[in-house]
């Protein structure tokens, strides 16, 4: 399994805006198993949100393709922006130097 970690910032006044894309959106994504989304305040930046995004493992790759798609629409509204980083467990990260996670 693959994790993705997607961070958006944007102005407070373009939630309704944004909140409209966002419905309008499938995240019926392939290569994706589970997507959660968490919102909080981001400063200066205005609004945060989190998406936690967990592929199929070795589909990472493909998934981010579809998911860069998703985010697409959302980069035409001034002020939001967002970061991709693909993470990984501790778990695997640990068995990567031979070592065990317990």
């Amino acid at each position: 399994m693959g994790i993705l970690m997607i961070t958006t910032w944007y102005p407070p006044h373009k939630t309704p805006e944004i909140s409209k894309i966002y419905l309008k959106q499938s995240r019926d994504i392939k290569f994706v198993t589970k997507w959660r989304v968490f919102n909080t305040a981001g400063g200066l930046d205005g609004l945060k949100q989190y998406h936690l995004i967990y592929t199929e493992r070795g589909k990472a790759e493909e998934a981010m393709s579809e998911i860069n798609k998703y985010f697409l629409p959302l980069l035409n509204i001034e002020g939001f922006r967002y970061l991709a980083e693909p993470m990984m467990g501790v778990s695997d990260s640990y068995a990567m130097l031979g070592l065990k996670w317990e």
